[in-house]
């Protein structure tokens, strides 16, 4: 198992604390954060009341009811809006830290251990486990961290992944990502993030398209994993259709593997449209449906 690690260096980070902030983020987020606690994290999202998503966040649970909540981008004051645009009477306090964290993944491992850079004094290193483009992997969140984080990471670890190169490891491996692919052009669970919900919990904004969607058993559509023969990246919205030219949806990104000749894509399409193992056309190119 290969060792990769990769800077989020546009990464969206929120301190949320108050006395009710643990029942603001409950009822505003799509997971379930009553019983998180300190050292303790998950992945939640902020959905329109269509299930869409304005915010996908990982979420570090630390002592005294104060949550930590980082995005891998996105528009600053967008996810920021989306966050807080529930907060009426209630005493929450949400601090923008975006610029003193610093945020990675490193691939390849399973506990933080002493693999990655100790935090200096001041810093809080809080870390959460996650497959992006590797079997076993780890966030790390470093508060209160400035880019000296990343040059003791390269010192140590060699040279991050290229942007490039981490976008074509994590849709090979199928995960994706905020604001990439999950976004407010999908409904949260057409993308796969069920861990992201929590179906036992109770209210909370978008619940009920959720709920219903998942009661019929049926998403409107699902993102899956395309693969295309030849070069081309430039085909985010571009349409999918079958060996018949029926549009089956579209893709939404999409990375080339020079050492395959192949272009890899996550593409949106029709629930019941398509199976794995199809033959497929996008923009001229040939390729197959490889997995959902």
């Amino acid at each position: 198992m290969s060792t990769h690690w990769f800077p989020f260096r546009e990464a969206v980070a929120f301190r949320v604390s108050g006395k009710d902030a643990r029942r603001y983020l409950n009822s505003r987020l799509s997971n379930d954060l009553r019983s998180l606690r300190d050292g303790e994290s998950l992945v939640a999202a902020a959905l329109t009341a269509q299930g869409r998503v304005e915010a996908l966040f990982s979420v570090f649970g630390s002592a005294d009811d104060v949550f930590y909540l980082v995005s891998d981008g996105g528009d600053r004051q967008a996810v920021l809006g989306a966050l807080t645009r529930c907060i009426v009477a209630d005493r929450v306090s949400v601090e923008d830290i975006s610029t003193s964290i610093a945020y990675l993944h490193m691939s390849g491992i399973s506990s933080a251990g002493e693999i990655a850079p100790q935090p200096k004094p001041g810093c809080v290193k809080v870390s959460r486990s996650c497959s992006r483009v590797d079997e076993a992997g780890i966030d790390l969140l470093y508060i209160g961290a400035t880019e000296d984080v990343f040059s003791e990471m390269e010192a140590t670890h060699g040279e991050p992944l290229s942007e490039s190169d981490y976008h074509l490891l994590r849709i090979k491996r199928g995960a994706p990502v905020f604001p990439e692919e999950v976004n407010e052009q999908v409904i949260l669970t057409e993308c796969g993030l069920r861990e992201a919900v929590s179906f036992s919990k109770g209210c909370y904004v978008g619940q009920e398209v959720i709920e219903r969607i998942d009661a019929i058993g049926k998403l409107p559509r699902i993102l899956v994993r395309v693969r295309l023969s030849g070069s081309t990246t430039a085909i985010a919205g571009e349409v999918v259709t079958n060996a018949a030219g029926q549009v089956l949806g579209k893709i939404l990104n999409a990375a080339y593997d020079s050492l395959e000749s192949k272009t890899y894509a996550f593409a949106l399409l029709r629930s019941g449209s398509y199976i794995v193992g199809q033959q497929v056309i996008c923009n001229g190119l040939h390729g197959d449906i490889i997995s959902e």
